[in-house]
């Protein structure tokens, strides 16, 4: 028997026959910046040109990423709901999972390449002159950005893979997640971070700062010195007092927009119109 619909969830080149069929788009990065990513820029847009006349309706995981559809590719703005994503974490079974990151330290999550803007994040956290370490967790990406710490009292710590649970563990306990991205389309380490009430520093404009809305503490992902100051400020107080508690409660806030049973809700009503 057939299904009545096929969501893809990510644009490959094929289309069910004989039913409805869906596509989610999570960024347009190697149309956008082709130089923050291994993927041919010509073969996606031809892809994406090809593909999604075809689709019954599209799916997107921000409103950043929608509104480029509509303006980059000329997508029909009806053709397109955004849905965001899902973060559901099981705060128990990941406290009890082992410690592998040092607590209280400066975190960054995801591929180590320079679409994550892994060197600007060096040179800040250098410039902020935290004695907290800073731990790189995630594999190796496109490229190999240069990861030398500059002189000053802290220290750069690479874990290339870790358990998801000793991995959101981290996050929990950590100072700080730093996500200084140049090209995302919706950014998961800064909600899991909310959800965990651990305070946020992450890129204005774009997907991240559509995410991160009010919650966290916005910089310009091109300037060292920004990045500096912010990790400075947030270094220089308690995780859960001043600013940094004002980011964790607002944090929690936030993150519920990305619940389970929040995105469950959006989910439903967006298949019951097929």
């Amino acid at each position: 028997m057939s299904p009545a619909l096929m969501h893809w969830t990510y644009p490959l080149p094929m289309v069910m026959q004989g039913c409805r069929n869906i596509v989610t788009i999570h960024d347009l990065v190697p149309i956008l910046n082709p130089n923050l990513t291994g993927i041919d820029p010509t073969h996606f847009a031809r892809l994406l040109r090809e593909l999604l006349p075809r689709m019954d309706a599209i799916v997107t995981v921000s409103e950043t990423v929608r509104q480029q559809l509509i303006e980059i590719l000329n997508i029909s703005p009806s053709r397109i709901t955004n849905l965001y994503q899902m973060v559901d974490i099981d705060r128990e079974a990941v406290m009890k999972s082992e410690r592998i990151i040092p607590s209280d330290s400066i975190i960054h999550i995801g591929r180590v390449e320079t679409r994550k803007n892994i060197e600007r994040l060096i040179a800040g956290y250098a410039r902020s002159r935290s004695h907290r370490p800073l731990v790189l967790v995630g594999p190796d990406g496109d490229d190999r950005p240069d990861m030398s710490l500059p002189e000053g009292p802290g220290q750069v710590i690479r874990i290339p893979w870790i358990e998801r649970f000793s991995l959101l563990r981290g996050l929990a306990e950590a100072h700080m997640l730093v996500f200084p991205s140049l090209g995302e389309g919706f950014g998961l380490p800064i909600i899991e971070a909310m959800a965990l009430g651990t305070p946020v520093i992450t890129s204005c404009g774009g997907a991240t700062g559509e995410i991160a809305d009010n919650a966290a503490y916005l910089v310009d992902p091109f300037d060292v010195k920004a990045i500096g100051d912010a990790i400075a400020v947030l270094d220089s107080m308690d995780k859960h007092a001043g600013l940094c508690g004002d980011l964790v409660q607002r944090g929690y806030v936030r993150a519920e927009f990305f619940s389970r049973m929040a995105y469950g809700t959006r989910l439903k009503a967006f298949y019951e119109r097929f």
